[in-house]
């Protein structure tokens, strides 16, 4: 059996709770509604499960399925990896999978259902793009490593570029150019579907995803941002996953 957090977008596996302090409770990620959290919400942060709540929960499933296992993504940040470390360490049947991979590219990997072998070369194949981000928000929270002024200063758009664990900074005088920049990379590739996921700017992110169905005739998905995904990045932020087709 196959168990991921509440941070990926899928509801076909089992998943670990996550939750946010949203209007004074403590409310898990999986039963938000979207729109009326992102309007309302500007920042947040996760709050983790006990390590009780999910050993009861990895327990119940081996005595289900005879083992598990967890699939969590490792990019930006892996939430859960220290508690499901520990409680595989004293529960027997735990397989703890660590994938290069971000929450939007596993979701679509695991609702493939190919074997774990697919899914790692699949993690080598996809990449990310945060468009809109702020830079001091993302090296805060260990997104953005690349201090370098030049990189983050000079101009007034950057666009970071997330594949299988490498994160570039690329700068643009305007939306328009950092757009284009990224739909010439994204030309280069064969065979692609991408997902375009926003935290606020629905108008730019439904121009973005036009413009890339218009111009590089793929497959393309417009939706609202995983909030666990959002509190990494920052609110107002828009996220164009590439990855092969499945």
């Amino acid at each position: 059996m196959i168990i991921t957090d509440d941070s990926v977008d899928i509801d076909e596996v089992e998943k670990l709770p996550l939750y946010i302090e949203w209007r004074k409770r403590k409310v898990r990620v999986s039963s938000l509604k979207r729109s009326s959290y992102f309007f309302a919400a500007k920042r947040t942060l996760i709050e983790l499960p006990y390590y009780k709540e999910v050993e009861e929960k990895i327990t119940a499933l081996i005595l289900k399925s005879g083992s598990v296992d967890v699939v969590l993504p490792s990019w930006p940040v892996n939430f859960l990896k220290r508690t499901v470390t520990f409680v595989s360490s004293i529960l027997d049947g735990v397989n703890l999978r660590d994938e290069k991979i971000d929450n939007v590219a596993l979701s679509y990997a695991l609702k493939s259902k190919k074997p774990f072998e697919v899914i790692r070369n699949f993690s080598r194949s996809s990449m990310t793009y945060l468009l809109f981000s702020d830079m001091s928000i993302l090296r805060k929270n260990g997104v953005v490593y690349d201090e370098r002024s030049r990189n983050v200063m000079t101009k007034s758009v950057n666009l970071v570029r997330f594949s299988y664990d490498k994160v570039q900074v690329k700068s643009s005088w305007s939306i328009k150019g950092a757009v284009s920049l990224m739909m010439k990379e994204i030309a280069s590739k064969k065979r692609f579907m991408i997902a375009v996921r926003h935290s606020g700017k629905s108008r730019l992110a439904n121009m973005i995803a036009t413009s890339l169905i218009s111009d590089l005739n793929c497959k393309v998905s417009l939706g609202w941002m995983n909030p666990v995904a959002a509190s990494q990045y920052g609110h107002g932020t828009v996220t164009v996953t590439v990855m092969p087709e499945v």
